[in-house]
């Protein structure tokens, strides 16, 4: 079933996101950055929590497959990070940009499920996706903002 794959897609995904939140974490410069990274790492494992009851709710079963979106999407963001000098704003902003394109693969992830679990009418299961989708938006909502108010115009400076 459609909705199952793209449910286990988005299990993988939380999963590799704990791992690597709380690398980014120590690859951060800055301790704002640092605290929320390690924040959206505890706010993962409670959706892989939230992600493995409803595949209960559902009668269905994670499975162990990879998330390629996730793959491809952390393999960039290593490469993209790389190329920025370690212990700088700029280094913040590049993961801060990683960070967000994984953010909204996991928001349209989610907001799609929503819809489409309303097909199955299954409420508890709603819920659930529904609080994760909310966690997401907030959690990348701070982001913009740490990047706004602290890393880019501490960017800026650096490079200006």
């Amino acid at each position: 079933m459609f909705f199952i794959e793209c449910l286990q897609d988005l299990y993988s995904a939380e999963k590799k996101i704990v791992k690597c939140a709380a690398a980014l974490s120590i690859a951060a410069y800055t301790e704002e950055l640092q605290n929320a990274l390690c924040d959206q790492s505890h706010v993962a494992e409670s959706h892989v929590e939230r992600l493995e009851t409803v595949f209960k709710l559902l009668s269905e079963k994670p499975g162990d497959g990879k998330c390629k979106i996730i793959e491809t999407l952390s393999e960039k963001s290593a490469e993209i990070i790389k190329t920025v000098e370690t212990g700088t704003a700029l280094r913040d902003a590049a993961i801060i940009y990683a960070v967000q394109l994984i953010a909204h693969y996991k928001i349209s992830s989610y907001g799609s499920l929503i819809s489409l679990l309303g097909e199955i009418e299954n409420d508890s299961a709603q819920v659930l996706l529904e609080r994760c989708l909310s966690d997401e938006k907030h959690a990348d909502a701070y982001l913009t903002h740490i990047a706004t108010q602290f890393i880019n115009p501490a960017a800026k400076q650096e490079s200006g």
